[in-house]
């Protein structure tokens, strides 16, 4: 069955609220719903009084002291508890990816004895959000399966051993505060069977910033749970596998990939972007591109050569979505488009000619929200008020900015609007899980994560390491 067409007034409502999450084409998901909200109804987007001043001082990264450390019996996984998030170390030159995935399934359950309550919680609520009615779980499962069935070898590898630990046997997708087989999976193809629908990513060239060497950040919002429970499982996974090796900023139990950067200094994040047209959403003959993602950081050694590898595989992917690569020297976003009725997949660069009506004044810099943005791709960036705004606000931010930018002047840009009782539309907003950002002078990776409280004015920098 092809799925129901995306209204706009929908589409404009997913940019501004991640509870906008998709379903797939098969035939039992019939209960599917597109949340039917009215558009916006803010007249405008002004934004001056709602600058908060940053000091160089009150933006600079510190690094969290390490409180406890688990790790599985074969040390295989060793994961070390910070104030803020979970560092968590996979060996694959010492293991195989079912051990590993055992080992890192044995390991969370030591650091977090209630990890697949809240997981399984989380994940229901996501379903909800989808399926306002006519829950079909086998169809659910089903199409998980379909999906985990087209990943390599390794990759389904790593997810059998941690289900097998994670789960004591559970199958089916049931809520019972216990995760099963086909919701390990589930969660760990969360993008493509149940997409959050708000990212926007930003970079610098090194002729912009003042120390010659890139800068790149990305926001990532989901459901943060109506609890914000989500923000109780922040964790940067370091996958340990000699030339392979990457570094994730994710979630407890993720094999795939939503923002990293590999030992090659090649970022990437993913954005979901949907369709304006009636196009079928299917998993048969279908792939994951959040394994794709982790495929490009663990082969690809440039920005180029993982655009390029991510251009040619867009069709094979399940929805529309852009890529945001970069390495020190060059940036892209993928325009991933699945579908004809969407356009051509594409690798923008600052040089694409972008959509009628849609400016952009700096080639130095390069953004990318829930949209495509090059010319003759589908649109949902000039007609979405959420999308459009954040794009003009980071061209007032970033490009408007006439001295060199030094790392701390583009935390504080990132972060100079206030989001407490915020009436207009923010490049971060309430429902920011993270911000990660890749100095490349430096080469230390930094991170504003969301706490249990909330996105707050006050803003917390963590120094993650270097990559």
């Amino acid at each position: 069955m092809k799925k129901k067409a995306l209204r706009a007034a929908a589409l404009i409502t997913a940019a501004l609220s991640l509870c906008s999450l998709a379903g797939c084409g098969t035939p039992s998901y019939e209960g599917f719903v597109y949340p039917d909200k009215k558009p916006s109804t803010l007249a405008e987007n002004k934004t001056e009084g709602w600058y908060i001043k940053r000091s160089p001082e009150s933006v600079k990264p510190a690094a969290e002291k390490t409180i406890e450390v688990f790790t599985s019996d074969d040390g295989l996984c060793k994961i070390e508890k910070k104030k803020s998030y979970y560092d968590i170390t996979l060996d694959y030159e010492k293991g195989t990816p079912k051990e590993i995935g055992a080992a890192y399934a044995q390991a969370i359950k030591k650091a977090c004895p209630t990890y697949t309550k809240i997981i399984e919680n989380y994940l229901f609520e996501n379903i909800r959000a989808a399926f306002r009615a006519n829950i079909d779980n086998s169809a659910l499962s089903e199409r998980v399966i379909t999906l985990k069935n087209s990943l390599s070898d390794d990759y389904q590898q790593e997810i059998e051993g941690f289900a097998q630990e994670i789960t004591d046997g559970e199958r089916g997708i049931k809520e019972n505060d216990r995760m099963s087989y086909e919701e390990v999976v589930l969660f760990n193809l969360l993008p493509d069977a149940l997409r959050a629908s708000q990212c926007s990513t930003m970079t610098i060239s090194g002729s912009k910033s003042a120390t010659g060497h890139r800068i790149t950040s990305r926001n990532l919002e989901w459901n943060l749970g109506s609890n914000n429970q989500i923000c109780d499982g922040h964790c940067v996974v370091h996958f340990k596998n000699g030339e392979k090796s990457f570094t994730a900023v994710s979630f407890p139990g993720m094999f795939d990939v939503l923002t990293a950067v590999n030992d090659s200094d090649v970022m990437i994040g993913t954005l979901d972007v949907g369709s304006l047209h009636a196009s079928s959403f299917v998993a048969e003959g279908r792939s994951s591109y959040s394994f794709a993602l982790r495929y490009v950081m663990e082969n690809c050694n440039s920005a180029k050569e993982a655009a390029q590898y991510l251009e040619e595989h867009s069709p094979e992917f399940t929805f529309n979505s852009n890529a945001f690569v970069t390495d020190d020297k060059d940036a892209y976003c993928v325009e991933m488009v699945v579908s004809e009725q969407d356009g051509t997949p594409l690798v923008r660069d600052s040089s694409t000619e972008l959509h009628d009506g849609l400016t952009w004044d700096d080639p130095e810099c390069l953004c990318a929200v829930n949209s495509f943005a090059a010319k003759g791709n589908s649109d949902m960036l000039t007609i979405s008020n959420g999308n459009y705004v954040r794009w003009k606000k980071y061209n007032h931010l970033f490009c408007e900015e006439k001295e060199k930018i030094t790392l701390s002047r583009y935390l504080e840009l990132l972060t100079c609007e206030k989001v407490e009782d915020s009436p207009v539309v923010n490049i971060r907003n309430n429902n920011l899980v993270h911000t990660v950002i890749a100095d490349y002078d430096s080469h230390r990776l930094i991170a504003l994560m969301t706490s249990k409280d909330g996105v707050k004015d006050e803003v917390s920098f963590i120094d993650l390491g270097s990559f």
